[in-house]
């Protein structure tokens, strides 16, 4: 498959030559392809290789500014996106479970003191 750099496909979108836009799920993020005449063509990163976006709000921010109608999502590949609420290092996470299931449990009632004279009735 060719590839295909930034400025060159926002020159294609705006002579109106593009048929279409792939997004293709992978582990590590999502892959744009192009379809425009009869080629078909991958987004390049400046550095070299196709380039991936770690989110689908990011390759779609691209879209939007290119004046996309429709995009086509293959999601057979890509990776779940992680929970937010368990980033971090595992045994601050551990830790903070812990922290949690003590102020989850209500402390041990504590004995009631008696009087020096005895008990009173």
């Amino acid at each position: 498959m060719k590839a295909l750099s930034q400025a060159t496909l926002i020159e294609l979108a705006r002579a109106g030559a593009v048929r279409g836009y792939t997004l293709h799920g992978r582990a590590d993020g999502y892959v744009l392809s192009v379809q425009y005449g009869l080629h078909e063509a991958v987004l390049t990163a400046k550095r070299g290789g196709a380039r991936r976006f770690a989110r689908l709000d990011t390759a779609l921010a691209l879209l939007r500014t290119l004046r996309a109608a429709a995009v086509e999502v293959h999601l057979a590949d890509a990776a779940p996106p992680p929970r937010p609420d368990r980033r971090g290092r595992p045994a601050g996470l551990a830790a903070l479970d812990r922290l949690h299931a003590e102020a989850a449990t209500p402390p041990p009632a504590a004995p009631r003191a008696q009087s020096p004279r005895g008990p009173q009735p």
